[in-house]
């Protein structure tokens, strides 16, 4: 009888660990965006610890807003798309599904054509997927495969491609079009490959795997380079000067924005430069590991979430 106990609860532990883990991660995806900083503006996740804020912001339910004498901002709703404004003085609570003044004055939501931010719920569920990885001894397959990103976008000013690295053994070959690039072996994480100019429009590509010379994986399917003319990417750099102006260094957005175009390689970087240096900001870092998933940098992804893991059991809630 206790033999047969002590074999359920083996089998019962990894699924408890990932429930735990899956409900440490189910707060939901951010309700609103505070945008338009302007002077002295707060942010607590729990109305008792401040964190001043001078950029966008994603909030969630929960959170609140404080402004000082000086302060004021705009709240973006996720779902509606709709707009307040936050006055001087005042305290907002974020609500499951919306903000309510705690104190001060919060105007009544309107549209705006001027803003930049678009509903993240289906986006922030999807990136929650990939966040829950078990620890367990890597086990290193004698099979060469290599999976890359199916469709991506590049151009003049975003011409990184990006696929994972096999080690130092390994090189590469890169082929667009029929025309190959010899990439050299190297034991980094990730292989980043500078695209020379292509024509606007679709282009095919695939990355063989190369040992001793000689190609040792190939993929079954190609997968497709974007690349964007003279004119699209100056709409893409007008939407980026937008974000710069109404949140000046915001790379969180920017990275959303380029994440909408399809230029995935270029908002990784953005996201990885987002937490560098706002290491404390678990809510949104389900979208770096989301990032490593679309890019199929599948170690990356699994050291991101991880990652994660260890920061919300640091912050009580893992």
């Amino acid at each position: 009888m206790k033999s047969r106990l002590l074999k359920l609860s083996v089998l019962l532990v990894p699924s408890l660990w990932l429930g735990l883990t899956m409900n440490a991660m189910a707060g939901g995806p951010p309700v609103a965006m505070l945008t338009q900083v302007q002077g002295d503006v707060q942010v607590s996740k729990d109305g008792k610890e401040w964190k001043k804020v001078d950029r966008n912001k994603f909030l969630f339910a929960g959170y609140q807003i404080k402004t000082g004498a000086d302060g004021s901002g705009k709240l973006v709703n996720q779902t509606t798309n709709l707009t307040q404004e936050i006055a001087a003085g005042s305290v907002v609570e974020i609500t499951e599904a919306d903000a309510k003044a705690v104190s001060g004055s919060l105007s009544e939501a309107k549209q705006d054509s001027g803003n930049l931010s678009s509903g993240l719920s289906q986006r922030f569920e999807k990136a929650q997927r990939y966040t829950t990885v078990r620890r367990s001894v890597e086990k290193k397959s004698t099979d060469v495969k290599l999976d890359t990103i199916s469709e991506v976008t590049l151009a003049n000013a975003y011409p990184d491609l990006v696929w994972s690295g096999m080690g130092a053994e390994y090189a590469y070959k890169l082929v667009i079009d029929g025309n190959s690039h010899d990439v050299p072996a190297t034991d980094a994480a990730v292989v980043r490959f500078k695209v020379p100019a292509l024509t606007p429009g679709e282009h095919n590509y695939q990355v063989l795997v190369v040992k001793g010379g000689e190609s040792v994986y190939a993929p079954k399917r190609e997968g497709k380079i974007k690349w964007l003319s003279a004119e699209e990417e100056a709409q893409v750099a007008a939407g980026l000067a937008q974000i710069d102006k109404t949140s000046p260094n915001d790379s969180f957005s920017k990275a959303i924005f380029l994440e909408d175009k399809g230029i995935a390689v270029t908002a990784m970087d953005l996201y990885q430069k987002y937490f560098e240096s706002n290491a404390d900001d678990t809510d949104l870092y389900p979208m770096l590991i989301k990032a490593y998933h679309d890019l199929r940098l599948d170690k990356l992804k699994k050291e991101g979430a991880l990652k994660l893991q260890d920061m919300l059991k640091a912050a009580g809630q893992g």
